[in-house]
């Protein structure tokens, strides 16, 4: 039996990237962190030679609108955002609807615009991971999970951070990424996004192939008997009984 290809699969993620890009542009306008899903759309197209495919986008400047209860309040229209994501993914379980994301590593960095003091600075964020199965940490780790960051330092001294609490997230891929920043921290983008039917089309296709294959798998865990997987508890190890 001939083994099954699943190229197609993967230039469709270069061709749902490329239309991303001109529905997003008629929507939100020419904006200059748009050659950058360009970029990794031909990236994808030029590396495809398997069954998997790779994005790497770093440090795209995103609009972020003054949020609500900032402090401290002279922020206020003095912010910039910065989201990167590493992503790996397989075309066999994209196909077959199955968790299709072999590593990820989305992340948004807000942070003050024209940081000039070393010892003063405001710096805050999230990052969404896949944890490695070749990991063994020490800590409860999610499968995927999200880790809220501050990284701010005043008159030289660290503020109160830590690793925990890692909470358990749904993963992203690109475009899904993309609506969580603008729902997040860009309210006037996010409502203009909701209104272009064609980019919320590109969304519902990686929601029905990333989504929905994360929330079935959690649906079993901890009270469906007989059918959890390593996988299902990975999602939520304290919710496994």
């Amino acid at each position: 039996m001939a083994k099954i290809k699943y190229n197609s699969v993967v230039l469709s993620q270069a061709s749902s990237l490329e239309k991303a890009v001109g529905f997003l542009r008629r929507t939100l306008g020419d904006v200059a962190w748009l050659h950058k899903l360009s970029e990794a759309a031909s990236s994808i197209r030029a590396n495809c030679k398997g069954d998997d495919w790779s994005v790497q986008i770093d440090d795209m400047e995103m609009p972020i609108e003054n949020p609500k209860h900032l402090k401290p309040g002279r922020l206020s229209g003095n912010l910039k955002m910065f989201v990167s994501i590493s992503m790996e993914g397989s075309g066999k379980e994209w196909k077959e609807k199955k968790d299709c994301i072999k590593s990820l590593r989305f992340k948004v960095e807000v942070l003050e615009k024209n940081q000039n003091d070393a010892q003063k600075f405001f710096q805050t964020g999230f990052h969404i991971d896949k944890m490695d199965s070749k990991d063994a940490p020490s800590e409860m780790h999610p499968l995927y999970h999200v880790h809220f960051l501050n990284d701010s330092l005043i008159e030289g001294t660290e503020v109160l951070a830590m690793d925990v609490p890692r909470l358990m997230h749904h993963p992203v891929d690109v475009l899904l990424g993309i609506l969580l920043v603008y729902a997040n921290y860009n309210q006037t983008g996010y409502n203009k996004l909701l209104q272009d039917g064609n980019f919320m089309g590109l969304c519902r296709v990686s929601a029905q192939h990333i989504l929905s294959p994360y929330y079935q798998s959690l649906s079993k865990i901890p009270w469906v008997d007989g059918s959890v997987t390593k996988s299902d508890e990975a999602l939520c190890p304290y919710l496994t009984v």
